[in-house]
């Protein structure tokens, strides 16, 4: 009986790391492989349990891939366009929908209901890189029911480690929050 606890408390507390937040990465852009695979090992290194998606181009293969999104057990939704080389800028986006007075929301008013969470995302995120959020349309939210935000991050190669150090520092705070 001791040896059962003992194995279910380590099994528990490898399982821990950031269990409340299941994260759903939108792979949008050029999708260099590189640079996927190193955002990639980063995070999963870090403990983070993340299930990705490639952004669609047309609006059938969005609303398939977003049955599936809010399907699946995520709680918070990520839209990244990672980009290796450049001069290293950042931008950090929430949507800029709007709630219908209806019962049942349109497509396009469902990310509105989670702008509340998507904003306290944002700034969290946005934070460590010293960048204001901006609010704009966004297609790849749409009809994603969970709080969601879009990032795009241009670094080179070499400071793709800082990049990431810093998303992860917003990420782990917005995780974080409200425990003390």
């Amino acid at each position: 009986m001791k040896y059962l606890f003992v194995i279910l408390i380590c099994l528990f507390s490898f399982s821990y790391s950031y269990a409340d937040e299941q994260f759903v990465i939108c792979r949008m852009g050029e999708k260099d492989q590189a640079a996927w695979n190193m955002f990639r090992k980063y995070f999963s290194a870090k403990g983070y349990s993340m299930s990705y998606y490639d952004g669609a181009d047309n609006l059938d293969k969005h609303i398939e891939n977003v049955n599936r999104i809010n399907r699946s057990n995520g709680t918070v939704f990520l839209a990244i366009d990672l980009v290796m080389g450049g001069t290293g800028s950042v931008l950090v986006a929430v949507t800029n929908a709007k709630r219908g007075k209806g019962v049942i929301p349109n497509i396009d008013e469902v990310p509105a209901i989670h702008i509340n969470n998507s904003m306290e995302l944002a700034t969290m995120v946005a934070a460590p890189f010293n960048k204001k959020i901006k609010k704009m349309p966004l297609f790849m939210l749409l009809g994603v029911d969970m709080p969601g935000i879009f990032l795009r991050l241009e670094s080179p190669k070499d400071k793709m480690g800082e990049m990431f150090d810093r998303l992860h520092e917003g990420l782990q705070k917005y995780v974080k929050r409200g425990v003390q």
